[in-house]
């Protein structure tokens, strides 16, 4: 099995140089995804693709294995696509999910090649979810069915190949037929200083 990795550091989300929990969020990602990925590249804001080539640079076993790239506003990952090379699957990746279990990635990428098309890792939803209309509580959604998405997302190249032809957002816009793995509570994407506390938290919990 043949793994590449596509690692979006989208300029509206988190700066990928930012330091948790004692290294570059940037840095955290590409650890975890090449624990599973055979090549990685990193689609990056041109503003700072100087400095998020020096990350990568200092990542265990990047080597030649990792490149880093400009990207638009619009996650246009064509170029991405073309310099990750051959692979029997692509993993598409959030930096703003930086901790997410090796082994949590090696399930997406098995599950592709098994013969999905797309994978996602997913948490139950735990609290009580409620159907608001104009600020009165109108239902109660049955959470037994529900969950939260996390990421890398999985795809068979040729399907992500069309998806970006066609302009799709493949962290966003999903394919039809997209099966689920389990997530993990470490994967929770860093959008808060909040969030970061949690994420710092549940890591030192794990030694």
């Amino acid at each position: 099995m043949k793994v590449a990795a596509l690692l979006i550091a989208d300029p509206e989300g988190p700066d990928p140089r930012a330091s948790v929990h004692g290294a570059p969020l940037l840095r955290h990602a590409a650890l975890g995804l090449l624990g599973a990925a055979d090549r990685l590249v990193a689609a990056v804001p041109q503003s700072l693709l100087g400095d998020c080539e020096l990350i990568i640079r200092s990542v265990p076993g990047a080597g030649s294995r990792c490149r880093v790239l400009a990207c638009g506003p619009d996650r246009d990952l064509r170029q991405a696509i073309e310099a990750a090379g051959p692979a029997d699957v692509v993993l598409v990746h959030d930096v703003a999910r930086p901790f997410v279990p090796p082994a949590t990635v090696r399930a997406v990428a098995e599950a592709v090649f098994a013969g999905a098309e797309a994978i996602i890792p997913v948490l139950p939803v735990t609290d009580t979810v409620k159907l608001v209309e104009r600020g009165v509580i109108a239902g109660t959604s049955d959470r037994d069915g529900l969950r939260v998405l996390q990421a890398p997302v999985g795809y068979r190249p040729d399907l992500l190949a069309r998806l970006c032809a066609h302009g799709a957002d493949p962290l966003i816009d999903l394919p039809g037929t997209v099966r689920t793995v389990a997530g993990h509570p470490t994967a929770l994407r860093l959008t808060t200083a909040f969030d970061v506390a949690v994420a710092e938290a549940l890591l030192r919990e794990q030694g």
